[in-house]
């Protein structure tokens, strides 16, 4: 039975298949350049001139002043040097934010440094805070070459105290909070399997420890039901898990976070080691009962597979994609003459064609995630793939859990400063409890639009905005890149 309300999401399937932006981006891809030769010189069109212009003034304006000033005035390339210390610039510190009003409001600092210790070593310190005092604390060191030898080792250390921490049934987008203060470690070991370092094989093993407790308002929020059993998922209580993991990576990029061809392939499997939880008593969630809940019987061990190729198309005369400094002093221009006068001249079709086409990156990826129980409906309520924002499916603010997930990204760059790049993205997903029964039924896609701040060797954050049909706009402002 179920203690009160549930946290429910919206299960109902959008039967509508978007398809509209992908075949905007097919358009402007192939048909563009000829679109533009036909319109060149028709300027004067009344058409052009009374309907198409107010429109792409209306758009474009409202936007005019925050991207002049921060284009004029270089804002990105003056943060970048204020953001980086020490010889080479070989330190990056900055903040971090969310300003969601809510809980998940947050400030934090991060902390890059390449060669801290040794030649080739880099180390990186995370830490949030916030509004309702939760925290997260990340620290993370890799080391290339150790003593000389052909090796990648590294250790990673992950702390978060999270009261708004949920779990979610899967097959459902149905979330229960779950207060949880979560701390785990990991090491890796990797080496390149051919001279060019291109295909590299890595071993890596964690240890996690989970302190699952129950919301601060039980009574409105419990789960106590034998479709995902406290017992045997290991809810509301303590538990441990340790894992071992085998990784094959390609990646032939050209570059790791301004990509523009090539392609990166990770196929890992991991077996994760789930002992018998802490346990839990009914009258801290019955007042009817008293006791501890029965141990579960099933085994709580699972693996852990996933399958992740990424594909880089470069178009464009240049030789690359990145734009160097004279460059990006020019592409200014474009997005910077936004007054009534200029828009039509600005988006002319011939203008469009030599900016937003001169250099274009269509970037795929396409991503399957999947979880093996070793005891049908013994393994932990975090082991199931999560279908999220972060899959990425970018239009959903919610997220769904399955024992297999399938997902497809594309998106377009193009750049519009020196580290900055314009994104236009579409992507799909499905979800099934059985690698067999991947069907339409469950099928969900989203789209948008957005930047990205980075240089060719560190990531910095991004600013996109998603949709999925007319269920509204999700905000996402994060310093995590879009693909894994």
């Amino acid at each position: 039975m179920y203690l009160g309300h549930r946290n429910k999401g919206s299960n109902a399937w959008n039967r509508q298949r978007f398809i509209r932006p992908l075949v905007l981006l097919l358009f402007l891809l192939l048909f563009q350049p000829a679109f533009a030769e036909e319109t060149a010189g028709e300027d004067d069109s009344w058409l052009y001139a009374h309907i198409l212009q107010p429109v792409l003034n209306a758009a474009v304006y409202p936007l005019s002043a925050p991207v002049r000033y921060v284009l004029n005035n270089g804002v990105v390339e003056k943060s970048v040097e204020l953001m980086s210390f020490g010889e080479d610039k070989k330190i990056f510190v900055y903040p971090t934010m969310n300003l969601k009003p809510g809980t998940q409001t947050q400030l934090g600092m991060t902390y890059r440094h390449r060669s801290i210790l040794f030649n080739r070593d880099y180390l990186v310190l995370q830490g949030s805070y916030y509004a309702n005092g939760d925290l997260y604390l990340s620290d993370r060191y890799t080391k290339q070459e150790p003593f000389g030898l052909p090796l990648f080792v590294g250790f990673r250390y992950k702390l978060y105290w999270d009261s708004d921490a949920n779990f979610i049934i899967p097959g459902t987008k149905e979330a229960f909070i779950q207060p949880d203060s979560t701390m785990s470690f990991q090491w890796r070991i990797g080496a390149p399997l051919t001279k060019s370092k291109k295909l590299n094989l890595e071993l890596s093993t964690s240890q996690m420890f989970i302190d699952a407790d129950l919301p601060d308002n039980s009574k409105d929020s419990i789960l106590n039901d034998a479709v995902f059993s406290i017992a045997d998922r290991g809810l509301y209580q303590s538990s441990k898990q340790y894992s071992v993991a085998l990784s094959l990576v390609y990646d032939d990029l050209d570059f790791p976070y301004a990509p523009s061809k090539g392609d990166r392939v990770i196929l890992s499997g991991e077996y994760n080691f789930a002992p018998e939880y802490g346990g839990i008593r009914y009258d801290s969630f019955d007042s009817q009962r008293s006791g501890k809940v029965p141990k579960s019987d099933k085994s709580h061990d699972y693996i852990y597979n996933s399958l992740i190729w990424q594909h880089y198309f470069y178009f464009g005369k240049a030789k690359q994609y990145i734009l160097s400094a004279r460059e990006a002093r020019q592409s200014r221009k474009f997005y910077t003459d936004f007054s009534w006068d200029e828009a039509l001249r600005v988006w002319r079709p011939e203008n469009i064609r030599e900016t937003l086409l001169e250099r274009r990156v269509v970037a795929l990826q396409f991503r399957m995630e999947n979880m093996w129980e070793m005891d049908k409906g013994g393994a932990p309520f975090n082991a199931f793939p999560t279908m999220n924002a972060r899959y990425p499916m970018r239009g959903y603010g919610d997220e769904w859990s399955a024992y297999h997930i399938m997902g497809l990204s594309a998106e377009y760059r193009w750049p519009i400063d020196r580290f900055v790049d314009g994104v236009l993205f579409d992507e799909y997903a499905m979800h099934a409890e059985k690698v067999k029964e991947f069907s339409f039924d469950r099928f969900y896609n989203s789209w948008g639009f957005g930047i990205r701040v980075r240089m060719p060797e560190l990531y910095l954050f991004r600013a996109q905005v998603g949709f999925h049909g007319l269920h509204g706009v999700n905000l996402i402002l994060t310093i995590a890149p879009e693909f894994k």
